[in-house]
């Protein structure tokens, strides 16, 4: 019988967050930002700032390009469905970003992947349902060393892999 890992995962240092959203997340992003700034977090709105259509792609590459160069400890991500922003985002090297539409999702792509941009489709969930996710994910730290760890570890030299492959 194996014995059970005794390693804890450390509590999660969340300081710093990039929040966007295009027009489709606006109301909705305007409501996080409020959360994220009652817990103490330092934020930074990378757009839109305005229900005027707008392109996700580029707000998505904008949040997940703070968070791989390391100006933000993580990001977040509105769209309408949340979908088209995380490819968006998952473009960027370094960049873990999972589509969470409840609480086991955020608490999943914390645990087990380390995703450090949270997506969430703005038409699917309310103000309450989204603030609920949004907390759970940045309170959920990583299960580092074991399994999770690993697999982490091998989507990165996947990337490694496919970026030096398009060069």
């Amino acid at each position: 019988m194996k014995a059970k890992s005794t390693r804890r995962a450390a509590r999660p240092l969340v300081r710093r967050v990039a929040i966007g959203a295009d027009h489709g997340g606006f109301e909705l992003k305007a409501a996080l930002v409020r959360v994220l700034q009652a817990k103490g977090l330092e934020v930074a709105d990378l757009g839109t700032h305005s229900a005027e259509p707008c392109d996700y792609p580029q707000i998505g590459y904008r949040v997940a390009s703070a968070v791989a160069r390391g100006a933000f400890d993580r990001g977040v991500l509105l769209c309408k469905s949340g979908i088209g922003i995380a490819i968006a985002a998952n473009k960027v090297p370094g960049i873990r970003a999972g589509v969470c539409g409840d609480v086991f999702d955020a608490e999943r792509s914390r645990l087990h992947n380390d995703a450090n941009v949270l997506v969430l489709g703005a038409e699917k969930l309310s103000p309450a349902k989204a603030k609920t996710i949004l907390t759970t994910w940045l309170d959920t730290p990583f299960e580092a060393g074991g399994r999770h760890e690993r697999r982490v570890r091998q989507l990165a030299a996947i990337e490694r892999k496919t970026c030096k492959a398009r060069r």
